[in-house]
C-alpha cells in the first residue's frame, strides 16, 4: 500500500485553517474600514465584508476537499495498477 506524505497533509490542513481565519478577518478589516472612511460607523460595509471573508474561507474548505479527494483517488489509482502488475508478473 502506498502511503501520503503525512508532512504535506498536514500543512495543507494547517493553510485551510489559516486561509480560513485570515479570509474572515481581511473581509472584516476591509469593511470595518471602509465604515469608518466612507459611510460614518453605520455597520454595513463592515457586515457584508465579514459575509464576503466567510464565504472566501468556506470556498478554501471546498477547494482544499476538492485536492484532497483527487490525490487520495489518485494514490488509490497507483496502488490498484501496482497490485495488477504484481499478480500478472507471478
Amino acid at each position: 500500500m502506498k502511503r501520503t506524505d503525512k508532512w504535506r497533509d498536514l500543512g495543507d490542513v494547517g493553510a485551510v485553517g489559516i486561509e480560513f481565519v485570515l479570509s474572515i478577518a481581511f473581509g472584516w478589516y476591509v469593511g470595518h474600514w471602509l465604515d469608518h472612511r466612507y459611510f460614518h460607523d453605520r455597520g454595513l460595509a463592515t457586515f457584508i465584508g465579514a459575509t464576503f471573508g466567510i464565504v472566501a474561507g468556506f470556498r478554501a474548505i471546498f477547494e482544499a476537499g476538492k485536492r484532497a479527494r483527487l490525490r487520495l483517488e489518485e494514490l488509490e489509482r497507483e496502488e490498484r495498477e501496482d497490485r495488477e502488475r504484481n499478480s500478472s508478473g507471478r
